[in-house]
């Protein structure tokens, strides 16, 4: 996992909340109910899903980060 990954998932969350509010913003009345069920079964698990794979990127980079921080790494010679 490197950054461009991490930049890679922050793009599809937008992407995705992006989607829910122009669903949302061209729903009718009559149609409401229906996007909205819509968008619980179809976005809301897919965006949780990117969320967690965001989680997990960002918490791989930093874990990685502190281990090549680590002075042993850093030693002159």
């Amino acid at each position: 996992m490197n950054k461009v990954v991490i930049l890679h998932l922050e793009s599809r969350i937008d992407s995705i909340n992006k989607a829910i509010a122009d669903t949302r913003a061209n729903a009718t009345p009559a149609t409401l109910a229906n996007v909205e069920m819509a968008i619980e079964m179809l976005a809301l698990p897919e965006l949780e899903k990117v969320q967690a794979e965001l989680a997990e990127a960002k918490d791989k980079v930093a874990r990685m980060t502190k281990f090549l921080n680590n002075p042993i790494f850093n030693k002159r010679k």
